[in-house]
């Protein structure tokens, strides 16, 4: 009830603010276990740029609105339609809060293995797929696509990334990696978009531990994590203050990952 509240009042506040109206294009309330809700501000079949936004461990449909203040995972969809829009007026902007996968519910043992990732990355790449060819024109064309993988959400698009070849034209521009701590690959180029559209970030305190912890539980392959240099990506400037910060209105994280989403690059600072 708690999920459903949540995107009730999300449909109830089209229009505040200029959000634009919601798109439920996914929902069960048992899912796999944590519930199923995909989510999108503004219609993504025609918009001009879109971002799929993917949390990590503890996502479910209980906690997909937050409590208090905050709006949870559909805040942070929220929040990156807000930047990208400002940046693009005149396009039209879709974000998307894709949660259907079994998230871990616990950093220890759970969010240590691949397993989650390996069940929800095939999923998650159907759906890109799928959501490509929505968009597509007659001329072929369609938006360019951005997908934000957040701590373990991140090791799931990196499975999603190597669950298939990207369809023609590709379902996905960029792959932007936050707090990550692996995405069982050790190079950017083995994702399938090209190393310059790959863009990784991190933070200090508890964003180290759970990097440095995916290190060494071998999220990501031969101990190699999306910030390390020789992965081969992007790597983002970030005034988050910790794991749990990137999504944080009007931070420098946030503006980076809307200056990638709408493809203003030059935008995007770097370490």
């Amino acid at each position: 009830m708690k999920g459903m509240n949540a995107i009730q009042d999300r449909f109830d506040r089209a229009g505040e603010d200029g959000l634009p109206e919601a798109y439920l294009l996914g929902f069960d309330p048992t899912g796999l276990g944590d519930g199923k809700v995909i989510l999108a501000n503004g219609n993504p079949d025609r918009a001009d740029h879109v971002g799929v936004y993917i949390p990590g461990t503890f996502a479910g449909i209980e906690s997909v609105g937050g409590g208090g203040d905050t709006h949870g995972d559909l805040g942070r969809g929220e929040r990156l339609w807000a930047e990208s829009h400002r940046l693009t007026p005149g396009q039209n902007v879709s974000t998307i809060t894709w949660l259907d996968y079994n998230a871990p519910d616990s950093i220890v043992p759970e969010a240590t293995r691949g397993q989650y990732a390996d069940e929800g990355g095939p999923r998650l790449y159907d759906f890109l797929q799928g959501n490509g060819a929505a968009q597509q024109t007659v001329d072929g064309t369609r938006a360019h696509t951005t997908v934000i993988g957040h701590s373990y959400g991140s090791t799931v698009v990196g499975v999603a990334a190597q669950s298939g070849s990207w369809k023609d034209p590709a379902a996905v521009d960029d792959l932007v990696f936050a707090g990550s701590p692996g995405v069982q690959a050790d190079h950017a180029a083995d994702l399938g978009v090209g190393t310059d559209h790959v863009w990784a970030m991190g933070a200090p305190g508890d964003d180290q531990v759970v990097r440095q912890g995916g290190r060494l539980m071998g999220l990501g392959d031969n101990g190699v994590i999306p910030t390390d240099e020789s992965f081969g990506g992007n790597i983002m400037e970030s005034d988050s203050g910790g794991h749990t910060r990137f999504f944080d209105e009007s931070s420098l994280s946030m503006r980076n990952q809307a200056a990638v989403i709408v493809g203003q690059y030059d935008k995007v600072q770097l370490e």
